[in-house]
């Protein structure tokens, strides 16, 4: 009888420890998302800011004294788009580049760039 109980004891803890692994598991799971996620917002944030920053130093650049020169302007953030890399996080600035820009020259964004950007965000 007693034997019994020992046995059923020790299946109950057995039972209970592997309960407690899947949940670690599980846990551990969660966390690596949550991290990924961590990690996918914040390359996006910098990918964001830097474009912004180079809409911003562009725009700097092509200021006359009554406005500033489109030609300037779209040269400066033509050269800046070669230089952002096709591929990975810092791809972003790209659709970001072409929305802000269109914005500040007052043209309409085209489907395909701003389904891009939509995709990316």
């Amino acid at each position: 009888m007693t034997e019994n109980l020992i046995d059923d004891v020790g299946t109950r803890y057995i039972r209970q420890i592997q309960q407690q692994k899947i949940e670690l598991t599980i846990l551990k799971s969660q966390l690596a998302d949550a991290l990924r996620d961590r990690d996918a917002s914040r390359d996006q944030a910098r990918a964001q800011s830097g474009a912004m920053a180079i809409l911003l130093d562009s725009l700097l650049a092509s200021l006359r004294p009554y406005g500033f020169s489109r030609k300037k302007f779209l040269a400066a953030v033509r050269k800046a788009a070669l230089a952002v890399p096709s591929h990975g996080p810092d791809a972003l600035q790209h659709a970001v580049l072409f929305d802000v820009s269109n914005k500040i020259l007052r043209r309409p964004a085209t489907r395909s760039h701003a389904s891009i950007a939509a995709r990316l965000s």
